[in-house]
């Protein structure tokens, strides 16, 4: 259906892809798996028309083809979703879906017409969002959502999913499996890129391994194993398993205690202490309020009711200046619109929330102080790229988290909140953040942790608490739960334990 034969792609003295061939078939789901970047996201746009390869051809059906732009590639049948959303925040459900493709009536949108098509995908899809809704008010795992149906409302052929189901819930996820699984069946073809090999392995039927820029080799999900695919994706055998972490003391001092918090729009009663040292984890559908308590804590939203309490007796910050000046730190969900200005240099978005720190005494940044930092967090962190001053847009989406990472770490955080810190990251990037929570941790951090993934939550925390419909209902210690226990406990479904 679609094939590339000996694509190379070059960013300044970066080989993102060097002489790839790969070929996919009609009415298959293909997987394309590799590190952050081994180049998946470089190869998705030249077929999506994105970018324009340096070397090599593309050919659709066995004939070649120059898609010069998006709009010719979905001209031609190929669509992309891509992980970093590309919507109009300020335009409703419909307008996204129909965006560059209105209907009209004698030179009149026709909006009725659009919103009962769009009501109608949303509802093929499973989805119950009201379609005149604006999408700057819904939640990220919605965003992606709609980003979704815009597509399948495009009947393309070939579509082209990074990342879809990142912000998803167990729930949305299994429909959207649903979804692909009958769109090949019909015949189209999908190209799906994902990190989570597990969910690779149960609706792919083939998998095809990118390795810095190279083609590795394309095998059938029926005939290889998880191990030898993150063998192939890294070069060499990754511990799956979370470091071991020594318990925590029985005399850790209290940095934080939280008491009946309340906030909008989901959060009703919260209570819970952390200490220096420990990583406590929270694990919840999407809207059971932990967005809200990470909001609160950072001063990013203001508490309706509840007491927040520090070691130090500091108030509870009303701002995220204040927040950042107490040493709390937030890594937010949403890398792209809340963490990190993309068009700014690695260097810049790493030295932003420590300025103060690297001014001369005339208030002149210490360009070469500024350099220095940039440059230990890249290594630190393993950042891939050739220069700080690189812009963050032309980085890899794990690369892009680490420099969010790097971003807080700067600050010197007694408190660090990581929301869904490891989403869109690879598996060996995974396991230097679970070392590196657990490094920051031995050190006297105290971490407050939540993944959308929750085997993730139950292997890194010290404790887990479970959030339904706002509030805290329940409480595991590490090794108490397995993963079939809190998918239960955060469904409301769990029974044999009682709510806090």
């Amino acid at each position: 259906m679609i094939r590339v034969e000996h694509i190379s792609k070059r960013f300044g003295g970066v080989n993102a892809l060097r002489n790839v061939s790969v070929a996919i078939a009609k009415g298959e789901i293909h997987a394309l798996v590799g590190e952050n970047g081994a180049g998946k996201s470089t190869l998705m746009k030249i077929m999506a028309g994105i970018y324009r390869p340096d070397s090599g051809q593309i050919f659709l059906r066995n004939e070649p083809v120059s898609l010069n732009s998006p709009l010719q590639a979905r001209q031609a049948g190929v669509s992309i979703v891509s992980q970093e959303l590309a919507l109009f925040p300020h335009l409703s459900i419909t307008a996204n879906i129909f965006a560059n493709r209105e209907k009209s009536t004698a030179g009149v949108l026709n909006k009725h017409k659009m919103r009962e098509e769009a009501r109608q995908v949303l509802t093929d899809m499973g989805v119950h969002l009201d379609p005149t809704l604006t999408v700057g008010s819904l939640a990220v795992g919605e965003r992606q959502l709609v980003e979704i149906a815009r597509t399948f409302h495009q009947k393309s052929d070939i579509i082209i999913m990074d990342e879809p189901n990142s912000a998803l819930n167990a729930y949305e996820s299994g429909r959207l499996f649903e979804i692909l699984r009958g769109l090949r069946d019909r015949g189209l073809t999908i190209i799906y890129v994902s990190h989570r090999l597990e969910e690779v392995f149960s609706i792919c039927d083939r998998i095809t391994v990118i390795r810095d820029g190279q083609y590795q080799g394309t095998w059938a999900t029926g005939e290889t194993t998880i191990p030898e695919i993150i063998t192939k994706m890294v070069g060499r055998r990754i511990e799956e398993s979370f470091p071991a972490r020594s318990p925590l003391p029985g005399d850790a001092p209290v940095v934080l205690s939280v008491k009946n918090l309340a906030a909008e729009p989901a959060l009703k009663d919260v209570s819970f202490e952390l200490r220096a040292g420990e990583i406590l984890g929270f694990a919840g559908l999407e809207g059971s309020g932990i967005d809200d308590i990470f909001d609160v804590l950072f001063g990013l939203q203001t508490a309706a009711s509840g007491s927040i309490a520090y070691f130090d007796n500091r108030p509870a910050p009303a701002s995220p200046f204040q927040a950042i000046k107490q040493r709390l730190a937030l890594v937010p969900a949403n890398r792209r619109d809340q963490g990190l200005l993309t068009s700014w240099s690695i260097r810049h978005n790493a030295s932003l929330p420590v300025l103060d720190r690297l001014l001369f005494a005339l208030g002149v940044i210490d360009r070469k102080a500024e350099g220095r930092m940039a440059r230990d967090y890249v290594k630190r962190l393993n950042i891939v790229t050739d220069s700080v001053d690189k812009r963050v847009v032309n980085l890899s989406g794990g690369n892009q988290q680490k420099v969010v990472l790097a971003k807080w770490m700067a600050t010197g955080p007694t408190v660090l909140l990581l929301n869904d810190p490891t989403r869109g990251v690879d598996v060996g990037a995974k396991a230097e953040i679970y070392h590196l929570c657990a490094e920051l941790a031995a050190g006297g951090m105290a971490l407050l942790f939540t993944s959308s993934e929750i085997e993730e939550t139950i292997g890194l925390c010290d404790r887990v608490r479970i959030m339904f419909r706002g509030n805290s209902i329940c409480e595991f210690q590490k090794g108490e739960a397995t993963k079939v226990d809190v998918a239960l406990w955060v469904s409301g479904r769990g029974q044999h334990q009682s709510p806090l």
